[in-house]
């Protein structure tokens, strides 16, 4: 005991005081944790969306009137198949020769009306010295795209063509082709998806 007392003694005034804050810093610390803010002490539109950790407010943590109001309006749908899947309208173009110098369809799709995603692929093959061009369209003035192809003195290729339609209301899709300066042979496959 007279060690503890001695080294007691042996300490300066200004360490006992700063010890001493430490200490009341310590216990201000804990007294001040246990009064921490909590919802019911944040005031409404007061915390800023950018003070909030990324993915943390999640749909049960919204009302289901502010999900309802987040949902986007429900777009045309095609017929679902059994698992509820809504399937593509598909068709493959036969080989089709093609004049020089003269466009041609290679046919047509009928959809239900929408809006749709269209996705071509032409397989040509020319001797021509000019473009070869292939072009997708739909009705109602939905939109269409021409791929080109140039042979630069003959060969055989698969080009893409895509479109996304600019309105609801197309019923049908056609696909043509135009050949260069020398016949063509075409031929093809259009896949139209609904979209919303």
């Amino acid at each position: 005991m007279n060690r503890i007392v001695t080294r007691i003694k042996k300490f300066r005034p200004a360490t006992i005081i700063a010890m001493l804050a430490l200490f009341v810093a310590i216990g201000g610390t804990a007294t001040a944790a246990s009064g921490l803010i909590n919802g019911k002490k944040i005031k409404n539109n007061t915390v800023a969306g950018k003070k909030l950790k990324n993915k943390t407010i999640t749909k049960n943590k919204l009302a289901p009137k502010t999900v309802k109001a987040l949902k986007g309006q429900k777009g045309p749908q095609g017929a679902p198949g059994k698992d509820g899947v809504v399937s593509p309208v598909s068709e493959v173009f036969g080989s089709l020769n093609i004049p020089a110098s003269t466009a041609m369809g290679l046919g047509a799709v009928p959809v239900p009306a929408g809006k749709y995603m269209v996705t071509g692929t032409f397989d040509i093959g020319s001797t021509a010295t000019t473009v070869v061009t292939c072009t997708i369209t739909a009705n109602n003035g939905g939109g269409s795209h021409t791929a080109r192809f140039d042979p630069d003195g003959g060969g055989t290729v698969t080009i893409p063509s895509q479109l996304v339609t600019s309105n609801s209301e197309v019923t049908q899709f056609t696909a043509g082709c135009q050949a260069g300066n020398s016949s063509a042979n075409v031929s093809g496959t259009l896949i139209a998806t609904p979209v919303q």
